[in-house]
């Protein structure tokens, strides 16, 4: 592997040349005849010990908003695509084993979406396909996604899927299942009943809130909840329960039984490439298994149910007091008095020479409502929650749009600077 130039494909721009260019790369990485970089920064001319199986580098962000780029062996990618398909097989003595026909959604910059493109792929090798299972023509991904973008798209992929014996599967992020599922136009109840005659919907990239998978399940419609990274090669936490494979455990749990997450799993990545052409694997630990330190907080249930409570960096320390703000954000997500006036809330700590951090809220509105009335409804709302006193944001700003950092993902640092502004 080391003697192969590496793939590069242009810049993706959501066109269907674009998504093919990185189609027939990814086609490469998994016969094991080329690898792809889509790193944030040149790829190296030669990698450095221990990384010399690398066939796919993808860009994560972290916690702190700096660029990674995340070294992944093709023997990890198809972990995961084989442990993926085999959670999906619904019909285990269907001869497909949980592989299927793929509609991308996702651009193939992030790893959810170039492993939507692989595992069409990977459906290929395993059933003896002349080409990977994925529309034909690739769809042009450039306009706005609402339900009726979302028929045009389905529609055809549905009767090719039905044509090939195959399974249709999807994954999207949750902004574009919450249009689908709440849409109040004909194109929005059409697109409904053809999401539901996906076998799977997966939703991942950020947290989807209670309702809308309750709304998405009364309606009928297959989603699968995933949880996981770049350097778990994806989703490798289905339905809150780890993959074959995949094995979770906390690390220095408190007395509320809360801890830093660690994973040990055959998808892992080899680590991370740095711009100055060397490598960092702190996060990871030799060992058999291997495992990765996440940053993320969690709770596992006694018979392994994981329960992600927000990243580790993410706690907010006011009044000696430790608040994880996806709680606050949860609060305002289930306020009975904030239903249609809230759309979407991230909550922050800002420096404060009393307090150490104070909370402060960022919100968008749905249309209609007053953005001068929305500081004093939120802080009303949380009083009569459960939420406790020294929890509740002591400002609230409304922006038009949440800022984003990947795919569907929050950047809480460029929300900490819109609230410090």
């Amino acid at each position: 592997m080391t003697t192969t130039p590496w793939l590069v494909p242009p810049s993706y721009d959501a066109s269907a040349a674009s998504l093919a260019a990185h189609t027939e790369a990814l086609g490469e990485v998994l016969a094991g005849t080329g690898r792809l970089w889509l790193g944030p920064f040149d790829p190296p001319a030669t990698l450095p010990p221990d990384f010399e199986d690398t066939a796919l580098v993808v860009p994560t962000s972290g916690s702190t908003g700096s660029a990674k780029a995340v070294a992944l062996t093709r023997e990890a990618l198809l972990a995961s695509q084989d442990a993926t398909a085999a959670l999906l097989a619904v019909d285990a003595a269907a001869q497909t084993r949980g592989h299927g026909f793929w509609l991308p959604l996702l651009p193939p910059t992030h790893i959810a979406g170039v492993q939507v493109l692989a595992r069409a792929h990977r459906t290929a090798q395993v059933l003896g396909l002349a080409s990977p299972a994925l529309p034909d023509p690739l769809p042009d991904l450039r306009g706005h996604f609402d339900g009726a973008a979302f028929v045009a798209l389905a529609e055809p992929v549905l009767e090719q899927a039905e044509q090939a014996g195959l399974p249709a599967f999807t994954s999207l992020v949750p902004t574009q299942l919450t249009r689908i599922v709440t849409g109040a136009t004909g194109a929005d109840a059409r697109a409904r009943a053809l999401l539901k005659r996906f076998a799977a919907v997966l939703v991942g990239g950020a947290a989807t809130s209670r309702e809308v998978l309750a709304k998405a399940r009364n309606q009928r419609i297959r989603v699968r909840t995933t949880y996981g990274s770049s350097e778990t090669a994806g989703g490798c936490v289905y339905d809150r329960a780890a993959l074959p494979g995949v094995q979770l455990r906390l690390e220095a749990p408190d007395p509320t039984g809360a801890g830093r997450l660690v994973i040990a799993s055959p998808t892992l990545a080899l680590g991370y490439l740095t711009a100055e052409g060397g490598t960092d694997t702190t996060p990871f630990l030799a060992g058999t298994p291997r495992t990765f330190t996440t940053s993320d907080l969690a709770e596992l249930a006694e018979d392994g149910t994981l329960t992600v409570l927000g990243r580790a960096d993410d706690v907010i320390n006011t009044g000696a007091r430790k608040v994880l703000p996806q709680d606050v954000e949860r609060a305002i997500e289930r306020s009975l008095m904030l239903r249609g006036l809230v759309r979407a809330s991230v909550v922050v700590g800002v420096a404060d020479p009393e307090w150490g951090q104070r909370i402060e809220a960022l919100v968008t509105l749905e249309p209609g409502v007053e953005p001068a009335e929305a500081s004093a409804l939120v802080r009303s709302a949380l009083r009569t929650s459960e939420v406790p006193a020294h929890m509740i944001p002591k400002r609230v700003h409304v922006v038009a749009e949440l800022p984003l950092l990947g795919i569907g993902k929050v950047d809480r640092p460029a929300a900490r600077r819109l609230a410090e502004s």
